[in-house]
């Protein structure tokens, strides 16, 4: 009796451990599993991403960054009406006096570059087209006088010279409106065959244009000033008022002949109007 009651508890102990250890064993299996797939997953997903960088990194391997403009900030001392006579020029690498004519090293293509390159200030910049144009300083009194200013320029903006860049960098309309006026008029003032001289003498030294990206004020006018100096050195520099007369009369008479010569032709040739300084 004793062992038979042995016996039918022994067998229900074993009934209730298999009924308890085949669930947790499923249970744990299947944790398990979940465990494992979401380590697959995870190690998956780390994987993408790591291979996403080094894609994206050899994608854009060798490119240049993208160009941002570089915004000058605002310079309210050139607000100063003295500034312009006072400010300092010529004390860096830009070759420059204030006073005297205009010198071949003033005009050099690397001084030029200078000025593209934001290597001077915009005192700097507007003080050598002043003297090309013909405004001279006077030390005693310390003034510009228009003591040489070609005859057109001097009668629209007698002394003091005009600001052509915007020195202050400040591009309301109420300031900076003069100096973009001026800067069109020195732009009108150049010859549709010397619109590139940027390109044609400044190239060899690496200078290959600014990207649309990068422009700013600032740098279109420095570059329409460093334009009309090259034009200026190649065009003008060394020639007397009325040399330049007599030149521009015999370009005339000249164009003159071959636009009758291409009436004849049945060509005909627009060229937009310049207006020169003298």
């Amino acid at each position: 009796m004793v062992v038979a009651s042995i016996r039918f508890v022994c067998c229900w102990i074993c009934l209730a451990l298999v009924v308890v250890v085949i669930p947790t064993s499923r249970k744990v299996a299947a944790f398990t599993g979940r465990t494992t797939n979401s380590l697959r997953r995870r190690q998956s997903f780390h994987t993408t991403q790591i291979l996403g960088r080094v894609l994206y990194s050899t994608k854009n391997e060798g490119k240049e960054e993208p160009v941002q403009p570089d915004i000058l900030k605002p310079f309210p001392m050139a607000a100063d009406p003295n500034f312009l006579n006072t400010g300092s020029v010529g004390e860096g690498d830009f070759v420059l006096c204030r006073t005297g004519d205009p010198t071949a090293e003033e005009l050099s293509n690397e001084n030029l570059l200078r000025i593209l390159k934001i290597q001077c200030s915009d005192l700097e910049a507007n003080t050598l087209v002043w003297k090309c144009l013909g405004y001279r300083f006077d030390e005693t009194q310390q003034v510009w006088t228009a003591e040489k200013v070609f005859p057109k320029w001097a009668a629209k903006y007698p002394p003091p010279p005009p600001d052509l860049i915007g020195m202050q960098r400040i591009y309301s309309k109420e300031i900076d409106q003069p100096s973009l006026k001026a800067n069109q008029a020195l732009v009108r003032s150049i010859p549709v065959d010397s619109k590139q001289s940027l390109k044609t003498h400044l190239k060899p030294l690496g200078f290959t244009g600014y990207k649309y990206a990068e422009l700013t004020p600032n740098k279109t006018r420095r570059a329409q000033c460093a334009n009309w100096l090259l034009y200026y050195r190649e065009e003008l520099f060394g020639f007397t008022i009325d040399e330049l007369k007599e030149r521009r009369r015999r370009k005339q008479e000249l164009e003159e002949k071959a636009a009758k010569e291409r009436a004849n032709d049945g060509k005909d040739e627009w060229k937009p109007p310049v207006k020169e300084v003298f």
